[in-house]
């Protein structure tokens, strides 16, 4: 089979590797559609990074079963599935209690294992789900996303009337956005591009606020009538002043998510935490709510149209040219990219 194979910074091959097999429990999958996240972008953005053994990511996928090993059950050849990314070692405290993301062997499918950035990949059957009729690999690719956006929404709920500000237009930032709007909160998104704003106007009903065009602080303020916002998430990360941005933003006894992956120190002014009793409440992946996956929640309210995916994804490439669909995501501004999709196999 044709797979990309990563092997450090920019260096990204498509070569020609063994088809993988199944193992007891397992489930082959014949890739249909694979999504690039932020995080894959990291170490691609590293110029020089040393090399090492290649290996191939790609944890945004969803796809058909080709063929099931020793004892896969629940499953068809031929059903489409969603994969869930996220496999814990089932037995640690944080795996018995619903909190796999947090277990100290936790691997990713497009991580340690092999991901979708191929023809075929390999999945315990228990991170598979079906797909309804209705619902396409393209759209179901980006379930990985939709859950962290559930999971966030777990860790900082988010009641009917509430005033929530968004700070980040990806696609981690858009999901928020559609999923406190469809708990009931009012919505307002903080960006640099004008497309992704309209994205969030168009589904979350959100107010756009371009901070390349204006203050911030002072849009959010006279948007909630000077109180600030209930509830903020940040979903940028990176080195940027975000999180402090978010403090700014948010009312007295409000709550800040923090979703977004800094890879720098952040400095803040605890002061305004300080005085204005806020919480702060860091999310990571996403687990359980309750007795359910959220990964499944995701795909309840994407089947329900609670989620809407087709506005967010802007590319699609062939495997083929997955160098190209690299660039393109590490240079959203310039392609005017939310959701870049490489497409392994048809």
């Amino acid at each position: 089979m044709r797979a990309a194979r990563f092997y450090g910074g920019k260096d990204i091959r498509v070569e020609t590797v063994p088809d993988p097999a199944p193992g007891p429990g397992e489930a082959l999958i014949g890739v249909r559609a694979a999504g690039i996240c932020g995080s894959d972008l990291h170490g691609y953005r590293r110029a020089g990074a040393p090399g090492g053994p290649p290996r191939t990511p790609g944890h945004e996928l969803a796809g058909v079963v080709l063929a099931l090993g020793p004892g896969a059950v629940g499953f068809a050849v031929g059903q489409p599935v969603a994969v869930e990314p996220l496999v814990g070692c089932g037995a640690c405290r944080f795996c018995r209690s619903g909190d796999y993301h947090l277990c100290p062997s936790l691997e990713h499918i497009g991580g340690a294992r092999p991901g979708g950035f191929a023809e075929q990949t390999v999945a315990p059957v228990d991170r598979l789900y079906p797909l309804p009729d209705a619902l396409s690999f393209d759209e179901a690719s980006l379930l990985d996303v939709f859950a962290v956006a559930v999971h966030a929404l777990t860790r900082v709920p988010v009641r009917p009337g509430e005033r929530v500000a968004v700070i980040g237009t990806g696609a981690i930032g858009l999901s928020i956005a559609q999923a406190a709007a469809a708990a009931g909160g009012a919505v307002a998104v903080v960006g640099r591009r004008e497309h992704p704003l309209q994205v969030a106007a168009q589904t979350a009903g959100a107010l756009g606020v371009n901070s390349l065009q204006q203050d911030p602080l002072a849009a959010i303020q006279t948007w909630s009538q000077g109180e600030g916002a209930d509830v903020v998430f940040e979903a940028v990360g990176g080195a940027g002043g975000t999180l402090d941005l978010a403090l700014q933003l948010a009312a007295p006894h409000g709550r800040v998510g923090v979703v977004g992956s800094f890879q720098a120190p952040q400095m803040l002014d605890v002061r305004i935490g300080y005085r204005r009793e806020l919480t702060l409440q860091w999310v990571w992946s996403y687990a359980h709510r309750g007795n359910r996956p959220e990964f499944a929640v995701a795909l309840d309210m994407l089947a329900r149209g609670q989620f809407q995916a087709a506005p967010l994804i802007t590319h699609r490439y062939p495997l083929e040219r997955i160098a190209e669909a690299f660039g393109v995501a590490d240079d959203k501004a310039a392609a005017q990219a939310i959701k870049v999709l490489v497409i392994p196999f048809k």
